[in-house]
C-alpha cells in the first residue's frame, strides 16, 4: 500500500502521553482504542507514535491494516521512530529530522479508517537509550518543526513503562498525559513513580505538562470488596487529587484481552460502550463535545 501526502489542513493537534511506570496496565489498549474510536467514529484525524521498545501498538495497526510484513520488510529498518534519532556520522555534522513523509505511514484502508496515522516502533529502540541531555528533545522539534500538528487533531504518544531516554523524549514533546491504571497495588505504585518522574521532568526543563487525569482499565465488574478499598486508598494520595480520575472506565473483556477481533476497542461490543464514554468525557476536556456526532455515525 502506497502512503499518502499530508494533507495541509490546519488542525492544530493535541500532544498526548499515554503513561504509566507499570507494564500491563492497558496503556496501550487504550491508547490505540481511544485513538481508533475518535478517528473512526468522530471524524478526528489520529497520528501514533510508538515510543514503547515493545512496539504493541505498532503490532496492533499493522495487523488491523494488514501491513506486518510491510513492516517487517520495509517500516521497521527506515520508517521508524528511530529516524527522529538517527545519529549523524561525524561529530562535526549537524544532525536532521526526517520529513514527515519519511516516516509517518498514512493509514488509507477502509474509508472510515482514513484518520488515523502512524510513526512506527520497534524493538531496536532498547540498542538506542542515550544518555545525551539534548537528544532527547528531538521528538518535540519534529513535531513541532515539520508541520506535524497542523495536519493532525490529536497525536497520541505510546510511552514506555519505565524510565528512559524515551520516556523524556514522550513527555517533553507532550502538552499533556493521561494515566491509565488498573487497581492493583503494584499498578498503584506504577502511578506514584510516575509522579516523581513528571516532576523532575518540570523541574530540569522547565517544563509545563498537563494531566488529563487516571483513567481506570480492565475494571472487573463488579468490583470486588478489595479493589474498592485499594480504590479508595488510591483516590486519597495528593498526586491523585491533583491529577484528578475520570469518571468512565474501561472493563475486563476477555475477548479484547486475547486479541480474538484485533485489539481495538471498538471491535467488541462491551468494550466499545466504554471507549465512547471515554471519548466523550476526553474530548469535553478541550471543550469538544462529541456526542450527537458519534451518534449520528454509528448508525451509518
Amino acid at each position: 500500500m502506497e502512503t499518502e501526502q499530508l494533507e495541509n489542513v490546519q488542525h492544530n493537534a493535541k500532544v498526548i502521553s499515554f503513561i504509566n511506570m507499570k507494564g500491563g496496565v492497558g496503556k496501550t489498549t487504550l491508547c490505540i482504542g481511544l485513538g481508533e474510536y475518535l478517528a473512526n467514529y468522530a471524524n478526528k484525524k489520529i497520528l501514533f507514535v510508538d515510543m514503547d521498545p515493545q512496539f504493541n501498538t505498532t503490532q496492533s495497526v499493522m495487523d488491523l491494516f494488514d501491513l506486518t510484513d510491510e513492516y517487517m520488510n520495509n517500516y521497521r529498518k527506515n520508517k521508524s521512530v528511530r529516524e527522529i534519532f538517527k545519529d549523524t556520522e561525524t561529530v562535526s555534522e549537524i544532525p536532521k529530522l526526517p520529513n514527515p513523509e519519511d516516516i509517518i505511514i498514512n493509514l488509507s484502508g477502509n474509508d472510515e479508517e482514513k484518520n488515523m496515522s502512524i510513526i512506527c516502533g520497534s524493538i531496536d529502540l532498547i540498542k538506542d537509550d542515550d544518555s545525551r541531555k539534548s537528544k532527547f528533545k528531538r521528538l518535540n522539534k519534529f513535531l513541532s518543526q515539520k508541520y506535524i500538528k497542523e495536519n493532525f487533531d490529536y497525536v497520541f504518544i505510546d510511552c514506555p513503562p519505565t524510565i528512559s531516554f524515551y520516556t523524556d523524549a514522550a513527555l517533553f514533546a507532550s502538552q499533556y498525559y493521561v494515566i491509565p491504571t488498573k487497581i492493583d497495588r503494584y499498578s498503584v505504585l506504577g502511578v506514584q513513580l510516575l509522579y516523581t518522574v513528571i516532576k523532575q521532568l518540570q523541574f530540569d526543563e522547565d517544563k509545563t505538562l498537563k494531566s488529563l487525569g487516571v483513567i481506570y482499565t480492565n475494571l472487573p465488574s463488579p468490583l470486588t470488596k478489595k479493589s474498592k478499598e485499594i480504590k479508595e486508598i488510591f483516590e486519597k494520595e495528593e498526586s491523585i487529587k491533583g491529577w484528578g480520575v475520570f469518571t468512565n472506565s474501561t472493563h475486563l473483556v476477555n475477548d479484547l484481552m486475547v486479541g480474538k477481533q484485533g485489539n481495538f476497542s471498538s471491535h467488541y461490543k462491551k468494550s466499545r460502550k466504554d471507549i465512547k464514554r471515554i471519548a466523550i468525557e476526553f474530548t469535553k476536556k478541550f471543550g469538544d463535545d462529541i456526542k450527537d456526532e458519534i451518534e449520528s455515525n454509528e448508525k451509518k
